[in-house]
């Protein structure tokens, strides 16, 4: 960089954060198991290997069988242990620059290797918790056609970045990777372009691969992990540190994490499973309560009013029924005053 360009650049502070994190083929929760902050310039790795170390010793083998990495956690000898040692088969893409890439590579292109074509997936259609107005129900039609609309006007994609078929194909017993002592199974990904060219990228399994396709779903759950960390950082306070001392970074972080998993497990309690891919501010919204009645007892019957229901109730009583309730009201109010106590008491 010329010294013009250097004047023009800031130091800042960066950290990493590591974590395992458990969820279901149905994303119906995200809990992390395991959390480490580190400096920005330490790598992420070897801290990985010691987090399953640590969770396999803490709460025993046979608990976690899968795990979906990166490939910048490419090591064989590492994953063989986990494989041999723990009984947890990985799941990672492999780098091009690979023999196992090259070998695999060679005999993807045999005519007898057979391709399973993949559909695109379906997105069904949820149910609101409870009925919706028919105002909100309205609105938000005419803003689907308005979507729809604007989603026609756009430009299509040009036909080099039209994807027109995905397919899927494996071969097993794989031992190109020197430093990895148990046969892999290496699962192909071939997308076909509109304009007719053709990518590859492949992923190394050691799990017995039968049908490829489940590999390749079980993978694209990382595009939805890595929507949950841009959520943690953007959404959760994961980016805002008011102090500069490490030890209260990993204070704020470890904090955040524990309360993100209190929420989770409080939305899969109460049934509210399609709440927890949405923001912080959008699932306040919808956990607060959504109307407000006063019930009014009468010896065995009761009622719901609103407040300006039982408002307009009050003030149409006649005079002498209208000044009971007041008594009434005042020394309710009186009787009830030294009960509600402070439960912080100022010192």
């Amino acid at each position: 960089m010329t010294d013009g360009k250097k004047t023009r650049c800031q130091w800042r502070r960066c950290y990493k954060m590591v974590s395992l994190l458990h969820t279901n083929r149905t994303m119906d929760f995200f809990f992390l198991v395991s959390v480490k902050v580190l400096p920005g310039n330490v790598h992420e790795s070897p801290v990985l290997y010691e987090q399953v170390r640590e969770f396999v010793e803490t709460v025993g083998k046979g608990v976690m069988k899968r795990l979906i990495l990166d490939r910048g956690f490419l090591d064989g000898r590492k994953i063989s242990t986990w494989k041999k040692d723990y009984g947890i088969d990985v799941l990672i893409p492999a780098r091009r620059n690979m023999d196992i890439h090259e070998d695999a590579m060679a005999l993807f292109k045999l005519p007898d290797v057979t391709w399973l074509r993949l559909q695109e997936p379906v997105v069904e259609a949820q149910n609101p918790p409870r009925p919706r107005p028919q105002a909100v129900v309205k609105r938000e039609k005419k803003r689907q056609e308005t979507l729809e609309q604007l989603k026609a006007q756009k430009p299509s994609l040009p036909p080099e970045k039209t994807i027109v078929k995905r397919e899927t194909a494996t071969i097993g017993e794989f031992q190109s990777w020197s430093s990895c002592t148990v046969p892999l199974n290496v699962v192909a990904n071939r997308e076909t372009y509109a304009d007719g060219h053709q990518k590859i990228w492949l992923l190394i399994d050691t799990k017995e691969v039968e049908d490829p396709s489940e590999a390749s779903e079980e993978y694209h759950l990382r595009i939805t992990i890595e929507e949950r960390h841009r959520q943690l950082k953007c959404f959760i306070d994961l980016i805002k540190f008011t102090s500069r001392a490490f030890s209260m970074v990993v204070n704020q972080v470890i904090f955040i994490m524990l309360s993100y998993n209190l929420l989770q497990h409080y939305l899969l309690r109460r049934g509210r499973k399609e709440l927890n891919n949405q923001t912080l501010l959008h699932i306040r919204q919808q956990l607060l309560p959504s109307d407000n009645h006063i019930i009014v007892y009468f010896e065995n019957y009761y009622g719901l009013f609103t407040p300006i229901e039982y408002t307009y109730i009050i003030a149409n009583l006649e005079d002498k029924a209208r000044k009971k309730i007041i008594d009434k009201c005042r020394r309710l109010r009186r009787e009830m005053k030294g009960v509600m106590t402070d439960p912080r008491p100022h010192l």
